[in-house]
C-alpha cells in the first residue's frame, strides 16, 4: 500500500493549514472569504490528477462554500453555533497529529543511530548481604538523638567560649578511630556532651568523607545501627 501526495500536500486539510499559515489567518477566527478563494484558486490551477484524490478536494471545496454562504446569513439565535466550529476542530486535530507524527519520526531517526544490547542475566553478581541504605544528614542526626536518649543525662556545664572546631579536626578524629579499628559504630564517635557546633561539624566531615569515598557508612536495616569503615 502506498500514499499518493498531491504536490506538497497530503490532503485538503494539509492544504488548508498551508493556506492559513501563508495568509496569516487566525485558525480560531477563520476568514472564510479569503480561505475559500485561495483554496478554489489552488485546485483550479492543478493539472489532471487521480479521480479519487480530486473528489476528496472537491468535497472540501463544497464544504468551504457552504460555510462561507452560511456566514453571510443573519444568525437566527444569538447562541447559534458558529458554522466554522467543525472545520476549526478538524484543522486543530490534524495540526496536532501532524506535529506528533513529525516528532515521532525525528525520535525514530535518532534511535536508529543507537544499538541496544540484549538483556543479560546479572544475578551472579548480586551480593548476598542486604543492600546498603543511602544515608543523609537527617539520618545521622536521628541516630545521634536516639543514642543520646539512652545515655544517662549529665547536667550541662555553662561555659562561654569561641567555637573553633573545624571540619579538618573532625576528619582527623574519624581517621584516628579507623586506624585503631577497621569498623566502628557511629555512636562511638560521640561523648553526648558536644555542642551544637561540634555536632554539625562532625556530621559535615562525615558527609564530605563519604562523598570522597574516604569512608563507607552502612546501615543494614532501617533505624538500625550505623557502622563506619574505611573507604577505597
Amino acid at each position: 500500500m502506498y500514499e499518493v501526495k498531491l504536490d506538497a500536500f497530503e490532503g485538503p486539510l494539509d492544504l488548508l493549514l498551508h493556506l492559513i499559515k501563508k495568509l496569516e489567518i487566525d485558525i480560531y477566527d477563520i476568514s472564510m472569504k479569503h480561505l475559500t478563494e485561495q483554496y478554489l484558486h489552488y485546485i483550479n490551477s492543478m493539472s489532471e490528477w487521480d479521480i479519487n484524490i480530486q473528489g476528496e478536494y472537491l468535497v472540501m471545496a463544497s464544504e468551504l462554500l457552504r460555510i462561507k454562504s452560511r456566514m453571510l446569513l443573519p444568525a437566527i439565535e444569538e447562541d447559534e453555533e458558529d458554522p466554522r466550529e467543525e472545520l476549526m476542530t478538524q484543522l486543530i486535530e490534524y495540526q496536532n497529529y501532524k506535529y506528533y507524527a513529525t516528532l515521532l519520526g525525528e525520535k525514530r531517526e535518532a534511535a536508529s543511530d543507537h544499538f541496544v544490547k540484549a538483556p543479560q542475566d546479572l544475578s551472579g553478581f548480586e551480593k548476598a548481604e542486604p543492600a546498603e541504605l543511602v544515608l543523609k544528614l537527617t539520618d545521622l542526626i536521628a541516630a545521634y538523638e536516639k543514642a543520646k536518649s539512652r545515655k544517662k543525662r549529665v547536667a550541662p556545664v555553662m561555659t562561654v567560649s569561641r567555637e573553633n572546631y573545624t571540619i579538618q579536626q573532625a576528619t582527623t578524629v574519624i581517621q584516628d578511630r579507623l586506624k585503631r579499628s577497621s569498623q566502628i559504630k557511629f555512636t562511638e564517635l560521640f561523648h553526648f556532651s558536644e555542642t551544637k557546633h561540634q555536632l554539625i561539624t562532625l556530621f559535615m566531615a562525615m558527609l564530605e568523607m563519604m562523598k570522597n569515598q574516604e569512608i563507607k557508612v552502612e546501615q543494614q536495616e532501617l533505624f538500625g545501627e550505623i557502622y563506619i569503615e574505611k573507604g577505597v
